[in-house]
């Protein structure tokens, strides 16, 4: 009896045969082909993990096998053209010339020739529609935004324009109304230009400081009231410093003093504190 293998259809579990019957199904390299199918079963499974291993490795170095293969195809190149560099240009200028005689006799190939140089015409004016498509686009998007810039700075220029005019309108509408003089008020006013002209004549020559002008001297004849600064009568008042020019006093407001005619001519150019002091005994 030989051994076949396990089945449950038997009691004991296993399938046997007697040798003849063996011989006469199987043959008697029946264990050999069984070993050598096993064998090729685990060989498959090995090249197929084998194969597996590859892809992912080519997977991982894509970009290097592609570095490497364009590096090979220049030395190729350049193999090749150290093997044709002998050929000079009239040699395949005549091979050329061959080969579209040969190209004119075989009306298949000059078919193909033809649709070939079709299609590269039609190529390269697609090329050509496309590039000039793009060019009148960016030209269109160039114009428009200088448009658009443009019309801003109208705008901005219009606005700044309009704020200008709005802040004249409203300094004007603020400015004092013009007051019309008359001619003695025309003539009161010269005459105290020419008298405030005469001050600050004075005060340049003795070298002392010129800070007022007619308007701070009358503002400040209105608010020294009506009474004499020496002698504190009431009368015309008329402007006296009370540091002198002549000793260097300046011509600005803080030296500016109102006093009656009698006491500034009697002052003159004396010290103030001195006169004062005179003028109070005088008095008295």
């Amino acid at each position: 009896m030989v051994f076949i293998g396990k089945h449950k259809g038997f009691k004991s579990g296993e399938y046997c045969i007697p040798m003849d019957r063996f011989l006469e199904k199987y043959g008697a390299d029946f264990y050999e082909k069984k070993a050598r199918a096993k064998a090729n079963k685990i060989a498959v499974k090995e090249a197929s993990i084998r194969a597996r291993a590859k892809r992912e490795w080519i997977e991982a170095n894509k970009d290097a096998l592609i570095t490497a293969k364009k590096e090979k195809d220049k030395i190729k190149s350049k193999i090749w053209y150290q093997k044709n560099k002998h050929l000079n240009i009239e040699k395949r200028r005549a091979a050329a010339k061959v080969s579209y005689e040969r190209m004119n006799v075989d009306p298949i190939r000059l078919e193909k020739h033809k649709a070939k140089s079709q299609k590269a015409s039609d190529k390269q004016a697609e090329k050509r529609r496309k590039l000039t498509e793009e060019f009148r686009l960016k030209r269109k998007a160039e114009s428009d935004e200088k448009k658009k810039a443009k019309a801003e700075e109208i705008a901005a220029r219009k606005e700044a324009r309009a704020k200008l005019s709005a802040e004249k309108a409203l300094a004007k509408s603020l400015r004092p109304k013009r007051i019309v003089l008359t001619d003695e008020q025309r003539a009161e006013a010269r005459r105290k230009g020419k008298r405030n002209y005469k001050h600050a004549r004075r005060a340049r020559i003795n070298n002392c400081d010129v800070k007022a002008t007619p308007k701070m001297v009358e503002d400040a004849r209105k608010s020294a009231g009506d009474r004499c600064y020496y002698c504190g009568k009431k009368a015309e008042l008329t402007l006296d410093h009370f540091e002198p020019l002549a000793k260097g006093g300046a011509h600005c407001v803080s030296n500016f003093v109102f006093a009656c005619h009698p006491c500034n001519s009697r002052k003159r150019d004396l010290d103030p504190f001195d006169f004062m002091a005179s003028n109070l005994a005088v008095s008295f």
